[in-house]
């Protein structure tokens, strides 16, 4: 079995050691030890922190992964598992569903926001409603909410 120090894990995924050891305290992994102490991680480790660090960059919690891990070994049969995995997998995958349905709409929206501004790239008014009272922006305000970012109010 080839086997990795935790620095060199690290480095290829992209993360601290520091978030390593934490996953490790939180019951999410556990390292193979050497008689000196040292943390050594099979390719399976790494596989698995693969899959953490996804689910934490999309905003899961450490507890909606550890109930993942935690199911295989509190179950009595390889049914009960397979039947609570799917849930919690279902579950997740309804929250990722509606995620890409928020992360479209902005999309939408970021696209309008592009095409309003686009009418004042030869504008040489002051960009305000003082300096421009009659920008085509102030008219999309109440229609575009993420242009209210860009305006003032």
């Amino acid at each position: 079995m080839e086997a990795y120090k935790i620095g060199e894990v690290a480095n290829k995924l992209a993360t601290s050691i520091r978030s390593i050891r934490y996953y490790e305290e939180q019951g999410l992994l556990t390292s193979i030890r050497t008689q000196r102490g040292t943390r050594l991680y099979s390719k399976n480790h790494i596989i698995r922190l693969t899959a953490i660090l996804q689910l934490t960059k999309l905003g899961f919690s450490i507890e909606s992964i550890r109930e993942i891990v935690e199911i295989r070994e509190n179950s009595q049969t390889g049914a009960e598992s397979s039947s609570l995995v799917d849930i919690k997998l279902n579950k997740i995958s309804n929250i990722v569903s509606s995620r890409i349905e928020e992360l479209e709409k902005l999309n939408i929206e970021i696209n309008n926001v592009r095409n309003v501004i686009k009418g004042c790239n030869s504008c040489s008014n002051f960009p305000s409603n003082t300096g421009c009272p009659h920008c085509p922006v102030i008219e999309k305000l109440e229609s575009i909410n993420l242009l209210n970012l860009v305006w003032d109010v």
